[in-house]
């Protein structure tokens, strides 16, 4: 009988590509595929933020696929995932322990109940990740199928992202019924669409533009290494002294101007005379 014992090897995501046991098919790998144990895994510190992190979340589950493969035709080793397969891509749900570490990731939940955007993202996850884990791999277990005393009303938090029914309730898993369907997930990346603006956002203010500086959230102006020459700003006046001059003004300054150029001309004739009486040489 105890040859026949299944025998689950616990490994995380990191150490699958390690594993080397001779063929046996009683022993199998017992696969933690926790997105939520490290730093960068969960931090984030603004909404943006936050929709860049599912976006990367998405993106590894397809990757995950290859070791999970690899196991099973080239080491005769299926891979079942007994923990880690959830929706959750923080560790909210332990923010009220003590040794709860905030990172930013959790002051913002509120914003993705009611979101198009994190609705179709989180179908997303949950069918990329039904695909990786079931197609080549012996199976999965979901984190938990409900949590205690829940009746399962209300909107999706944090601990309900890691409950099968809950998740389930809000259209969030795709149909399970034939799995060869859940290929298309994976076929594309998921949609490049994290930038703000959408039905849950207004539009992101285009960025302000400073030459060769850069915009300054904390004075609210452009900040310069070198601080560029002050514009010239064109005179509006096109002769500032004649400002204030009426017609009276002009007429009396056009008449001194008309006495002026006579006198100069009569000092002209009177020394062009001094040549009177004289013959001009040839």
């Amino acid at each position: 009988v105890a040859t026949k014992l299944p025998v689950l090897v616990p490994v995380n995501k990191g150490e699958l590509g390690m594993i080397s046991f001779p063929p046996d098919k009683h022993v199998f790998a017992a696969l933690d595929t926790d997105a939520t144990s490290s730093v960068a895994g969960v931090a984030s510190s603004d909404s943006v933020g936050d929709r860049m992190k599912m976006f990367y979340h998405e993106s590894i589950t397809c990757i995950d696929r290859s070791p999970i493969e690899w196991l099973s035709c080239y080491q005769d080793m299926p891979v079942y995932v007994t923990s880690g397969f959830d929706l959750a891509i923080d560790d909210c749900i332990s923010q009220n322990e003590e040794d709860f570490k905030d990172y930013g990731q959790c002051g913002r939940f509120d914003e993705t109940t009611d979101s198009g955007w994190w609705k179709r993202h989180r179908q997303s996850l949950a069918g990329r990740q039904l695909f990786t884990y079931s197609t080549k791999g012996l199976g999965w277990s979901f984190s938990a199928w409900k949590l205690y005393g829940d009746d399962g009303s209300g909107d999706i938090t944090p601990a309900k992202l890691k409950c099968l029914r809950d998740v389930a309730a809000a259209g969030l898993l795709p149909p399970m019924e034939d799995t060869n369907e859940l290929g298309t997930f994976c076929l594309n990346g998921p949609a490049n669409d994290f930038a703000m603006g959408d039905e849950t956002f207004a539009p992101t203010p285009a960025p302000v533009d400073c030459g060769f500086g850069w915009w300054n959230e904390t004075i609210g102006d452009c900040s310069y290494w070198i601080p560029p020459p002050p514009t010239p700003t064109p005179t509006k006046e096109s002769c500032p002294s004649c400002i204030g001059a009426g017609a009276r003004e002009m007429s009396l300054a056009a008449v001194a101007g008309a006495a002026v150029a006579l006198v100069l001309n009569l000092v002209v004739k009177k020394f062009m005379r001094g040549n009177d009486g004289y013959e001009v040489l040839p």
